[in-house]
């Protein structure tokens, strides 16, 4: 019989059980293998491969351990530099040769290194294709922290070390040679100073390019953004003399040597405070992990936890991730909580706070604006004429308007070398025009110097005229077929529209402010701004009143005309007389167009005061008339989909089948994306309501498309729910799923994960997970009544109320249904006030109460009719069926049942797997008290009813 052959121990496992048996720690056993602590951790974890030398070295040291390990340990104990042991330690054979210890000269971190393992790997990487990496990025960013990190990670790769020369305290260009051969341990070879008389030395240049020239050597040039000439010159001379030499450089911009490649240091990345993760998540960020570690090292008992972390991540992001204002933030953790810092923070106070670093660091580093000082001083006057003006901006900015704020052809120039620097940010985003912008550190400073300079009025001025000239110039362009382009433009710069807006209002240029904010109307109404729009607004047109108006005009028409639309859901009588002024200003100035957007609005205002269709019906017929006579295409579209908004509610569905279509037709003409969705889906809605869901499919699918173009959560939360509905009722729990878990995806909105828990609930109950669902609705729930969300949470108790239903509570069912029938018979929602009648009718038909069923059934089903909303009549049908031997007889029960399952048939609802069991007893209780003739003529009279016949048929007393 063979021997069973052993399983091969991996390197990892050998390295791990060889140093575990000696009791060296990493630390140790590195620094006799030329190598860093955590390549060794790597190599036991395998993780990473020992190159042939790696393996060499570590076989033979711990060899000499194992045979010797007093000596071993002595050595590895004691000066890194010290020799090894004796050759006569070992009799019998030829002596070991022991590495040498580490060739290098960097210092020993006491405290952690976060993330950055990606950046690590890159540089790495490009510096084993290049011999001149320079790491850039603004003072803070830990640019210092990663090239140590880097070099600790790289001993094993230069046989004659890492070098480490530390130039921010130089001051003098032609020193840097010198502080070069100092740090390589050449001093005693160096020249003296001219002024000593000596000359018994050598010239330090030319002594560093001659150590250097056969060197497999790294050298780090650190802090050279100062001294960026004779760095750049010094870095040439010895990259062509030593062809093994690699440098890795630290400055605050490139060197500019040919062949260099410069890597910009990011910040490191930093939590959402609008999407806070799971605390488990939150601790893994590197930000937060930095700023714990520090907060730590002043008060010992710091702890992230669900109280505290809202703050943490608001600080780590106010602070743009930057490590060294981490850092100094985490030190004011001695007196203030998380929260009190976020709270200066938010107030403009960081360049105060964030001081009060370590006594050791450079004094340029003990506080953030000491920081930024060293980087300011290093520019010219044109420079910093421009990064002060430049802070005016916010959320970036464009070379077009930085070229408004500073005019002249140098302004490129300028924005480059601030690129170039580390001060201005640059990005290039696919397709669109260039961009800049800086860290909220630096504009906070930037903003200080603007005001120490007395340019802060100018400054805000030529910015508020650049983007009024923009809002005025987007307004026409958000109705036409630019309007994607348009829309994408002002979401860019929406930050500075709100900022050049509040100056105007501030300064009392009631002017700029009407017309700007009028301008602004129709993009925060398609973006969902409109509380932020009617402040506004509101502003302007009080701002206007206070100063006097010199008379009519188009700009103050167009801005009472936008608040008049804005406050038909907030104030409806303010929001009426602002339309009459906005009708009589455009009367007065001859502007049929503006005339008819004023009675449009009108025919809106009458919907939303009095449920008067058919006034706002004639409202909309003569706006109509007046867009056509102007020939504007966007005008006539808009008025034919609201004029078929009011054909439906008054009952007419086929006029405003036709209606919609046309609408369809003129907005695709008009190109306005924006109004073509909300036509699809208002017909992709009326034909689900028609029971033609293959069509509505098909328009919630291009409107869907369409919403993501336009980048509107909003629109895509509206028509992914309208997805969900249709598949839910369809039985297709999947694709239902899908919708409502990219709800629950979306950015930035509570509301839509709240939506999103709903539905998920919905799928669980409809499939009979009763637990599930009920989690689901609870949370949604919880997440409404924090937002203080009356409208929404209403749909909830209803929901909960049919969980208790199936789970047999049912006087907590009857609560529950009764609690949505207040909330939703209060504010309208007739849908969800039709399917809270439902349940409570199911509640009472189980406790044994027909008559009160049969009422709420009615009620349920009559609001279903008014607004022939098909799907969901079968439901209702089956309710009254379910009553046959307690109110209703059987024949009449098997004439409902038939007729729900044809409906149920021609629409594709089947009975959802919950409600199966249920309707099959029921069901098989009716086949039970009739004859089957009977029955079977009863359910084919049943089947050939239309859906209406068959409602009419189930009211009947």
């Amino acid at each position: 019989m063979k021997a069973r052959a052993q399983p091969q121990r991996s390197f990892g496992d050998w390295l791990r059980q060889r140093r575990q048996s000696l009791d060296l720690s990493y630390e140790e056993l590195a620094r006799q293998v030329a190598c860093s602590a955590v390549t060794l951790r790597k190599l036991e974890a395998e993780e990473r491969r020992p190159s042939k030398q790696m393996a060499e070295r570590l076989s033979t040291v711990l060899q000499v351990a194992v045979e010797d390990r007093p000596a071993f340990v002595r050595f590895a104990r004691g000066d890194p530099f010290a020799a090894p042991p004796e050759a006569g330690l070992y009799p019998g054979r030829p002596p070991l040769k022991l590495p040498a210890g580490p060739r290098h000269n960097l210092p020993l971190q006491l405290t952690g290194f976060y993330g950055r393992e990606d950046d690590i790997a890159r540089v790495r990487g490009t510096l084993a294709d290049r011999r001149l990496v320079t790491l850039t990025g603004s003072g803070g960013v830990g640019k210092t922290r990663l090239a140590l990190r880097i070099a600790e990670e790289m001993l094993a790769d230069f046989s004659d070390g890492v070098w480490m020369v530390e130039l921010a305290p130089i001051a003098e260009p032609g020193r840097v040679p010198r502080t070069v051969a100092q740090a390589l341990g050449l001093n005693g070879k160096i020249a003296p100073d001219s002024t000593s008389g000596d000359q018994s030395g050598r010239d330090a240049l030319s002594l560093v390019v001659d150590h250097l020239r056969d060197k497999n050597l790294l050298l780090i040039l650190d802090n050279c953004e100062h001294l960026v000439v004779s760095c750049s010159e010094l870095a040439e001379q010895l990259l062509r003399a030593a062809p093994v030499l690699r440098i890795l450089a630290t400055s605050r911009e490139a060197l500019g040597v040919a062949g260099e490649n410069s890597y910009p240091v990011p910040a490191l990345s930093v939590p959402n405070p609008s999407q806070l993760s799971p605390l488990e998540t939150l601790a893994r960020s590197d930000a937060v992990r930095l700023f714990v570690e520090r907060a730590r090292s002043v008060r010992p008992d710091f702890a992230l936890t669900d109280e505290n972390a809202p703050a943490v991540a608001q600080i780590c992001q106010r602070l743009d991730g930057i490590p060294l204002a981490l850092e100094l933030a985490a030190a004011r953790v001695r007196a203030l909580t998380a929260k009190q810092i976020a709270a200066h923070l938010a107030e403009r106070d960081r360049l105060r706070l964030l001081t009060g670093g370590s006594r050791t660091s450079p004094p340029r580093q003990q506080t953030l604006r000491a920081t930024i000082d060293w980087s300011y001083e290093l520019l010219m006057e044109a420079e910093r004429a421009l990064l002060r003006r430049l802070s005016v901006f916010a959320g970036g900015w464009t070379l077009e308007s930085a070229e408004h704020m500073l005019a002249g052809p140098e302004v490129l120039d300028l924005l480059t070398q601030l690129v170039g620097k580390s001060l201005v940010l640059s990005t290039q985003p696919p397709r669109q025009e260039a961009r800049f912008s800086m860290l909220e550190t630096i504009r906070e400073y930037a903003m200080e110097k603007l005001v120490e300079a007395g340019e802060t009025e100018s400054a805000l001025a030529r910015h508020l005229a650049y983007y009024l000239a923009l809002a005025e110039e987007a307004e026409p362009e958000l109705r036409g077929s630019a309007q994607v382009n348009w829309l994408i433009r002002l979401d860019r710069e929406n930050d500075n529209l709100r900022g050049a807006l509040a100056w105007a209002l501030k300064t009392g240029d009631a002017e700029s402010a009407l017309r700007m904010a009028g301008a602004l109307t129709y993009f925060w109404i398609i973006r969902g701004y409109q509380a932020e729009g009617r402040g506004l607004l509101d502003a302007a047109l009080n701002l206007a009143t206070t100063r006097g108006s010199p008379g009519p005009s188009a700009w103050q028409a167009r801005a009472l005309m936008g608040a008049g639309w804005m406050g038909v859901e907030k104030d409806l009588s303010t929001s009426q007389s602002r339309l009459e002024k906005a009708l009589d200003m455009y009367r007065e100035l001859g502007d049929s167009a503006g005339m008819a957007h004023a009675l449009f609005w009108f025919g809106r205002h009458r919907i939303a005061a009095e449920k008067d269709f058919t006034r706002a019906f004639e409202y909309y017929q003569e706006a109509l008339g007046l867009w056509m006579a102007a020939e504007d295409g966007w005008g006539v579209a808009t008025c034919l989909h609201f004029m078929g908004h009011a054909a439906e509610e008054l009952g007419d569905r086929a006029r405003a089948r036709e209606l919609y279509g046309r609408g369809i037709e003129k907005t695709r003409e008009a190109g306005d994306r924006w109004q073509l969705i909300r036509l699809l889906g208002d017909l992709a809605r009326h034909s689900w309501q028609d029971g033609d869901a293959a069509r509505a499919r098909g328009m919630l699918e291009e409107s869907l498309a369409i919403f993501e173009e336009l980048g509107s959560s909003w629109g895509i939360s509206w028509t992914l729910g309208l997805v969900h509905s249709i598949s839910t009722a369809q039985g297709d729990y999947a694709q239902a799923s899908v919708a409502a878990r990219a709800i629950q995806n979306l950015p930035g909105s509570r509301r839509s994960l709240a939506d999103a828990q709903v539905r998920l609930g919905q799928i669980d109950y409809l499939q009979g997970r009763l637990a599930e669902a009920q989690a689901h609705f609870e949370a949604g729930l919880h997440i409404f009544q924090e937002q203080s969300d009356e409208t929404w949470m209403a749909s909830i108790p209803p929901w909960l109320g049919r969980v208790a239903y199936r789970s047999g509570d049912l006087e907590q069912a009857r609560a529950l249904a009764d609690e949505g029938l207040a909330i939703n018979d209060s504010n309208g929602r007739w849908l969800e006030l039709a399917f809270a009648l439902l349940v409570r009718g199911d509640v009472s038909r189980a406790q044994g109460e027909p008559a009160a069923a049969a009422d709420d059934y009615t009620r349920s089903l009559r609001l279903i009719l008014k607004h022939a909303h098909q799907p969901d009549v079968a439901e209702r049908l089956e309710g009254f069926a379910k009553l046959a031997g307690l109110a209703h007889p059987p024949q009449r029960a098997a004439r409902l049942f038939g007729a729900a399952r044809a409906m149920r048939d021609r629409i594709g609802t089947p009975v959802p797997p919950v409600e199966q069991a249920d309707y099959d007893a029921a069901l098989a209780r009716t086949r039970a008290q009739l004859d089957p003739h009977v029955f079977g003529a009863a359910w084919a009279q049943g089947l050939a009813l239309n859906w209406e016949q068959a409602a009419a048929y189930a009211l009947e007393t």
